[in-house]
């Protein structure tokens, strides 16, 4: 009696962990191009170089942003000094998984204000775009510095190319909007 309880149990879990990784998948599978794998070891990328960036003395992981897209870790933001900018990216390239570093850093005053202000820009536009029906915002990555916007990653149409151009020109605050996004034939 014992031994067919566990077995039952045994059965349920096995159902609830397939259910469970067929909602993950479909989940994921619906909003994005990439599969679940590639999608956590670009999340995975982007975690390691900033853990990194916030335990070396010489950079303020504050100031730079990272984003990973198939194993290419992109460095943006401003710091202080050209030393920074180096070392963040030497901590990047040393990182398991990244195959290559596009260092975006600029050099200069990175004042709290304005990091604030973009930081606020970048956040409305990541709330407009989840919020819309035709845009998939889990492949967009939303940068903003000195009110000037990117707009990076991957969409399945011009339409949504356009759509994510047109929330973040609307947001307020937005001096520019550099569309970068790429479009991907899903078939």
């Amino acid at each position: 009696m014992k031994q067919s309880h566990q077995l039952r149990l045994a059965r349920r879990l096995g159902s609830l962990t397939i259910a469970t990784l067929i909602a993950l998948s479909l989940a994921f599978g619906c909003s994005t191009n990439k599969t679940v794998g590639e999608q956590i070891s670009d999340s995975w990328i982007t975690g390691k170089v900033k853990t990194k960036l916030a335990a070396d003395p010489q950079v303020n992981p504050f100031e730079i942003d990272v984003d990973t897209d198939d194993g290419v870790v992109r460095l943006s933001g401003v710091v202080g000094r050209a030393e920074q900018s180096s070392e963040a990216e030497k901590l990047a390239r040393d990182t398991n998984g990244v195959s290559r570093v596009i260092n975006e850093l600029t050099v200069g005053d990175p004042s709290l204000g304005s990091n604030l202000d973009d930081a606020v820009i970048t956040g409305k536009i990541q709330s407009k775009l989840t919020a819309n029906t035709t845009v998939n915002n889990l492949n967009i990555d939303v940068d903003t510095q000195g009110g000037v916007v990117s707009l990076k990653g991957k969409v399945s149409s011009e339409k949504q190319r356009a759509e994510a151009e047109r929330v973040a020109r609307e947001t307020k605050g937005v001096r520019k909007v550099r569309n970068l996004l790429e479009v991907r034939d899903l078939k």
